[in-house]
């Protein structure tokens, strides 16, 4: 991978992760179990 395609996929996981966060409930992402049916 080069180091753009590195810099584009961290910003699109950024990107991503800000979404999810903004729509998911505070109680959702307590623990890890919460995280990772969030992402699912």
């Amino acid at each position: 991978m080069t180091p753009e395609e590195t810099q584009r996929l961290e910003a699109a996981i950024t990107e991503i992760a800000s979404i999810l966060y903004k729509n998911t409930s505070p109680e959702a992402i307590e623990n890890q179990e919460g995280i990772e049916k969030t992402v699912r």
